[in-house]
């Protein structure tokens, strides 16, 4: 997907960028996309080292003396949705788009790797971790359970993400969650079919399933110390047709928190629950968790680092009062490391994540990288 003039000596972060935004490949399966950041690493005149932890792709710049290591990471995976838009860069992938901005991540890492090429750190080194799968929840475990991430001894980390709704530049950050847990939750009950004018000779869930969603609606309000949430995002039971008392149901809904603690005990929660409808009900019950994510919870010494540098920077910073609802697995890291996630906007009328007409603000590449350089020079030299 590549070109000489993206390779070459000349690197363009925004040129960069919309091929891989043209090109987008699902979680997992991120094969050309991490091919192509190792060779522009390369081109760097950097090592990087491939295949951590799946198609993960990690470099560090060490300086001359020692001191502190800092990983600064970017993910490059993209989402299933098909891209309406009109722009030369359009997805050539049909049903991929990167509708989240991880190719503008992942462009601004890359321009850290170019300055920091040129002039690498006087002191301590600097991780460059460019991560897959990060949409499904499982590229940063992947990658800190690789032996290449587990043999280092990590002092400081630090991500950024876009966020559409947000002036363009400005910085965005909180102490301690910054972005909620979150899981999806399938569920499915399993009874036996019959004629609808003998229902009695059937199982029907529906009573069980019914319980179990009045139970999930009332669930948050067990924990009122901390923010909870449970959505409701599918509910199924039986077949369309009227003669037919239904043998099977399904319900899928989401858990949301700031805590790590009160989601895990959310789950468990739901877990005794549908141990319960199964006894009681003689229904077959099973469960199963999705795209698990903890809360990304900030370091308030790195998130002052993030204030500190933006603001030298002439950037605007704006704290947060509660946490995003949404869920970004570099808290995977931030359970390991301290550090911090910050967000940029992207423009107060810019696209909302995950839309089909979604395309990255190149503008803020080189806000990204000026500030991540920013905090390299503090922490480095």
């Amino acid at each position: 997907m590549e070109t000489e003039r993206q390779l070459g000596n000349d690197f363009k972060a925004e040129s960069f960028r919309k091929q891989l935004h043209k090109h987008p490949e699902l979680s997992g399966h991120e094969i050309n996309t991490a091919l192509t950041i190792a060779q522009q690493l390369r081109h760097f005149g950097l090592n990087p080292q491939e295949g951590i932890g799946g198609h993960g792709v990690i470099c560090t710049v060490s300086g001359e003396q020692d001191g502190e290591t800092t990983l600064l990471r970017a993910d490059f995976d993209a989402l299933p949705i098909q891209e309406k838009a009109t722009h030369s860069h359009v997805s050539v992938n049909h049903g991929i788009m990167h509708a989240c901005g991880h190719d503008g991540h992942t462009a601004s890492l890359l321009a850290v790797a170019e300055k920091l090429a040129v002039t690498p750190p006087k002191r301590g080194k600097v991780i460059l971790l460019f991560q897959p799968a990060e949409e499904t929840g499982v590229g940063a475990s992947a990658m800190l359970n690789s032996a290449e991430l587990k043999q280092l001894k990590i002092d400081n980390v630090f991500a950024y993400h876009n966020l559409p709704g947000q002036p363009l530049h400005e910085v965005v950050i909180k102490n301690n969650t910054f972005a909620c847990a979150s899981t999806g939750v399938s569920i499915e009950l399993e009874g036996k079919t019959s004629h609808a004018a003998y229902p009695e000779n059937g199982l029907n869930p529906a009573k069980a399933m019914i319980e179990i969603l009045q139970f999930l609606e009332g669930l948050p309000s067990q924990y009122t110390e901390n923010f909870a949430l449970v959505t409701i995002v599918s509910a199924q039971l039986g077949e369309e047709a009227f003669g037919v008392s239904a043998g099977r149901a399904r319900i899928l809904a989401t858990l949301r928190s700031d805590c790590n603690s009160t989601f895990h005990a959310m789950q468990s929660t739901i877990r005794l629950k549908l141990e319960e409808v199964g006894k009681g009900s003689g229904l077959g019950v099973e469960y199963s968790w999705h795209e698990p994510f903890n809360a990304a919870v900030n370091s308030s010494v790195h998130v002052d680092i993030v204030r500190t540098q933006a603001k030298q920077l002439g950037l605007k910073v704006n704290e947060l009062r509660e946490p995003m609802r949404w869920s970004e697995d570099f808290s995977e890291f931030l359970i390991h490391y301290p550090g911090a996630l910050f967000c940029i906007g992207s423009g107060e009328s810019h696209p909302e994540l995950h839309n089909p007409d979604y395309d990255f603000p190149d503008e803020i590449i080189e806000t990204a990288s000026t500030l991540f350089m920013s905090i390299v020079k503090q922490l480095h030299g």
